[in-house]
């Protein structure tokens, strides 16, 4: 499938769903898809249908959501806090300016990860976050041909940022790894900084973090850190 075609098929197959959700039957006629006499079932039992609430991944994503009036998420992939910020300034302008009430609703997934001491929080997810980051720079870069132009420039510097960024930086930049203290208090510091509606933990990172460790990782985020969250 074309990268450029990539909006305008997820604008049509959003507003397919909805349709989906709240009519009976329904047909659609668009650029990429058509349906004539359509019925989904069973219908959601939410009126008039889920929370629906779209991933911002790209700089152009941003205004785009923003303008239609959405809540997103955003992730700690493709650009550190200080860009997500940014992007988020554009959303929000996008917001306002659409004539949407209030600010506009952020979510934020960030890798997490809890531990007794720093120490521990430091060095027991260290080679599975790394190598994450180390397969996300590859990927941005192979894929960077198959994008459009702009796509195509965000995902090789994207590649290139990563492949140089130590552990570190991504401690620094993309991650809340640390005491149950040290986390809340990251966790709290980009509650204030980006606007943040919540939080979502991702809590072992390229899937490489031994499975006791995740655990107790998860559980004293829930004992110690949540409540610290309220």
């Amino acid at each position: 499938m074309p990268y450029g075609e990539s909006r305008e098929r997820f604008q049509e197959t959003l507003e397919i769903i909805l349709k989906a959700w709240t009519e009976e039957p329904f047909s659609y006629t668009g650029k990429y898809y058509t349906f004539q006499n359509l019925s989904v079932v069973p219908k959601p039992y939410q009126r008039p249908h889920p929370p629906v609430r779209v991933a911002a991944t790209t700089k152009e994503t941003f205004p785009q959501v923003g303008r239609l009036g959405y809540p997103i998420f955003i992730g700690l992939r493709g650009f550190d806090v200080f860009e997500g910020g940014q992007h988020l300034q554009a959303y929000r302008q996008a917001w306002r300016e659409a004539g949407h009430p209030g600010n506009g609703d952020v979510f934020l997934r960030i890798p997490t990860y809890v531990a007794e001491t720093a120490e521990r929080a430091r060095s027991e997810p260290e080679y599975s976050t790394l190598r994450s980051y180390r397969r996300l720079a590859e990927s941005f870069g192979t894929s960077a041909g198959a994008a459009g132009t702009t796509a195509s420039e965000e995902r090789v510097e994207r590649s290139a940022r990563l492949s140089t960024l130590g552990y570190d930086g991504l401690l620094q930049g993309r991650l809340a790894y640390g005491t149950p203290e040290m986390v809340a208090t990251r966790l709290r510091e980009l509650q204030h900084t980006l606007g943040l509606s919540g939080v979502i933990i991702e809590p072992n990172v390229g899937g490489y973090i031994p499975s006791e460790q995740v655990f107790r990782s998860v559980r004293l985020f829930a004992e110690e850190v949540a409540p610290r969250l309220r």
